[in-house]
């Protein structure tokens, strides 16, 4: 018998689908998709994962208190951040609630989707996240829990009237 390691790798996936209108959204016509790899577990996101596991309490990823989260900092991602780095307020960052029936998790992925409406986050995207708010989700501005994960990327600038819709998949493989 030999000693042998399996490193576990987190592998998150996002694609953010861009669409000009709600009209637009209604007809699935997106005039932009963007996928990109990779992001940072936070060590607060970790320790929460293995509280879980090991059946220390905590809040489960589930529809009533699962959020994306948006924001327009670009500082660097750290392993010890809790929350976006951008500032507070509506013009700075947004966390958006689940879509109906997300959370999801099949063949050992989690997929998380939230649509940010016409008025919601209207800014430069720069750095987004995943949340579990012990209190019950509600869109708004603070992060209410720790970050469970930490991307700086630039996505784009969303404006008013425009329907985003960012799905974010992990894997651990």
């Amino acid at each position: 018998m030999s000693n042998s390691t399996d490193p576990i790798r987190w592998l998150p996936h996002i694609k953010l689908e861009k669409y000009a209108s709600e009209e637009d959204h209604r007809q699935q016509l997106p005039y932009e998709v963007v996928e990109q790899d990779g992001n940072l577990l936070t060590t607060a996101g970790l320790t929460r994962i293995m509280s879980l596991l090991v059946g220390a309490g905590g809040q489960a990823a589930d529809n009533g208190h699962t959020r994306l989260g948006v924001g327009n900092s670009a500082v660097a991602e750290a392993a010890g951040q809790t929350d976006l780095q951008a500032a507070a307020g509506a013009a700075n960052r947004w966390f958006q609630v689940m879509d109906a029936t997300y959370p999801q998790v099949a063949a050992g992925v989690l997929t998380a989707k939230a649509t940010f409406g016409s008025a919601d986050g209207n800014f430069v995207w720069n750095e987004w996240g995943l949340t579990v708010d012990n209190s019950g989700s509600i869109s708004g501005t603070t992060v209410g829990q720790t970050l469970l994960n930490r991307k700086v990327a630039a996505l784009g600038t969303k404006a008013a009237g425009a329907i985003w819709v960012l799905t974010c998949t992990i894997t651990l493989a």
